[in-house]
């Protein structure tokens, strides 16, 4: 009985400490919009590539980094700066290696700070990394966290077209 009993309390305590988190977030509101098929959101279709996309700070417009360093910067509709949202600190889009050509898009802020000014910072790897905590992010590996900490804020895609549009 007391083999039963351990067995179970056992069985109990390993699920518990499972993290779990879900495939897609709504923590942070996204709305945002693309034309795949013109520079430079084209270049989400290489595999291992990703942009990110960051609201200007007069919120007239947003700007596209690629990790290769260059930055274009667009202007914003009224409609759109009423629409698009940008989630906790901007929007991560790309093609994963595993994922056959998929395009995921991630949010652009830490999930260990939660806050908009823990940005992460992306380079030629497929990585991403904190600037406040240091936490580093394998965007290629479903935005797992290197401590094994919470993953990414992974958002929706739908696309129409060469329209892709993030959103949830």
């Amino acid at each position: 009985m007391k083999q039963r009993f351990l067995f179970i309390v056992i069985v109990l305590l390993v699920h518990a400490c499972t993290n779990s988190y879900p495939i897609y977030s709504n923590k942070y509101p996204v709305s945002f919009s693309c034309n795949v098929s013109v520079s430079p959101f084209n270049s989400v279709h290489t595999l291992g590539y990703f942009i990110y996309v960051k609201q200007r700070p007069a919120k007239d417009g947003y700007t596209v980094y690629t990790n290769t360093g260059m930055a274009y910067q667009y202007p914003l509709s009224e409609v759109q700066s009423r629409v698009f949202s940008y989630g906790l600190a901007g929007i991560i889009i790309g093609s994963p290696w595993h994922a056959g050509g998929e395009i995921f898009a991630y949010d652009l802020g830490c999930p260990q700070c939660d806050r908009p000014s823990a940005s992460l910072t992306i380079d030629t790897t497929p990585y991403a990394k904190c600037s406040k905590c240091g936490t580093q992010y394998e965007l290629n590996n479903n935005g797992y966290a290197s401590n094994g900490g919470h993953p990414l804020y992974r958002y929706p895609l739908t696309r129409n077209g060469d329209i892709l549009m993030v959103h949830n």
